[in-house]
């Protein structure tokens, strides 16, 4: 790309600060403390896209020594791909990570670099899982150079795994990397402060002490169809966190949603949605639920001309996902047809670009917090990884 069209791109999104370093393009997060570094030449497109909680994000693809790569750029994050784990093991023996996420968040590295040691504080440990961990987390941090950034942090708590597991890392030798070195040495000046674990709340004594007047200091968000003691039994039956957790998972965002629930005895229950701020419709959503059957229903999602494009259809896809997974659903069913159709089919893709999405097969999980909830487990194959 031409540089001006590259800044002119970056500019959209008004958080960052961008500056001309030689050839390069200096892009700085402040939410993050760190910078991109871009190569004009080397970007080949740049895209707007929403994340999938629905703000502005700028999908570039990149050209590199292993090829075309996808970098996304948000105000507050950045978003990449890990390096393969084949690269950075001196090993005969391949090893791939299963349900490794294919795309990874700076804010996410950084929050699971700073949880991972917590695996080695219990009187078991799975020294199998804990050297995975270590592995994945050095793929992201060595993905995250490639574009420049210089996550310290990640890299400070990554030196402090691996001093703790020791001779126990069970996945082979890494191999030189002089850069990764200097690295680590930078991170030796990082002073370490673990964040303690937020304050348990107990949701079942909140659910057990629920009364209707909790319901009604929830309007106007939230409402219900009956607040009486019939539905808040059901409640304490079937729903498995209280009302106030409900109206945040689904409002998280949409500051102008009104939504009404109902339920059921039976432990069927539904929502209807409305965002129509000034009186003017924005959007409707309904969503219908099951708990016997654990599935969820998505009867309708609806988004007027006023707000198409804003990134509302992905806010309201993400929390619509949030609340059915903290309800305990086990899926979500839907029918799509005619435009809705398209935007579902595209929904939760990522990359967007097609020729990023076919190099790696697409990306389900989305950008951002969540993409590696999990420590997958390292498994060694005599195939190619």
């Amino acid at each position: 790309m031409d540089s001006g069209e590259l800044v002119s791109a970056l500019r959209t999104l008004p958080a960052l600060q961008i500056r001309a370093d030689g050839a390069e393009l200096r892009v700085t997060v402040p939410a993050i403390d760190d910078a991109v570094r871009l190569h004009p030449d080397s970007v080949l497109r740049a895209r707007q896209i929403f994340s999938p909680r629905g703000d502005p994000a700028l999908e570039l693809a990149v050209r590199q020594d292993e090829g075309l790569q996808p970098l996304i750029v948000l105000n507050d994050d950045v978003v990449w791909a890990p390096v393969d784990p084949a690269a950075q093991l001196d090993s005969i023996i391949p090893v791939r990570i299963a349900d490794a996420p294919p795309l990874v968040a700076y804010t996410e590295m950084d929050r699971n670099a700073a949880d991972a040691p917590r695996a080695l504080d219990g009187p078991m440990v799975d020294v199998d899982a804990v050297s995975a961990t270590l592995l994945l987390h050095r793929c992201f941090i060595v993905g995250a150079m490639r574009f420049g950034l210089r996550p310290v942090r990640a890299a400070a708590w990554w030196q402090h795994l691996a001093t703790r597991l020791g001779d126990d890392f069970c996945l082979g030798r890494f191999r030189p990397d002089p850069h990764f070195d200097a690295l680590l040495a930078e991170a030796a000046a990082v002073r370490l402060l673990r964040r303690p674990p937020p304050p348990a709340r107990d949701l079942r004594a909140e659910i057990d002490a629920l009364a209707v007047a909790d319901l009604t200091a929830l309007e106007p968000v939230m409402t219900v169809a009956r607040a009486d003691e019939e539905f808040i039994a059901a409640w304490r039956r079937w729903v498995p966190i209280p009302p106030r957790r409900f109206r945040e998972l689904l409002a998280a965002g949409l500051p102008e949603a009104r939504f009404e629930v109902s339920l059921y005895p039976d432990g069927g229950g539904a929502v209807d949605l409305r965002i129509a701020p000034d009186g003017t419709l924005h959007a409707l959503l309904g969503l219908r639920f099951s708990f016997p059957e654990r599935r969820a229903s998505l009867d309708e999602i609806r988004l007027t001309d006023q707000a198409t494009g804003t990134g509302l259809f992905q806010r309201l896809m993400f929390n619509t996902e949030e609340l059915s997974r903290e309800l305990g659903m086990a899926s979500i069913s839907l029918l799509a047809t005619g435009v809705g159709s398209y935007a579902l089919a595209r929904y939760g893709g990522y990359p967007r670009d097609p020729e990023l999405g076919a190099l790696g097969g697409g990306v389900t999980d989305p950008p951002g917090p969540a993409a590696t909830g999990r420590t997958p487990p390292a498994r060694r194959s005599p195939e190619s990884p």
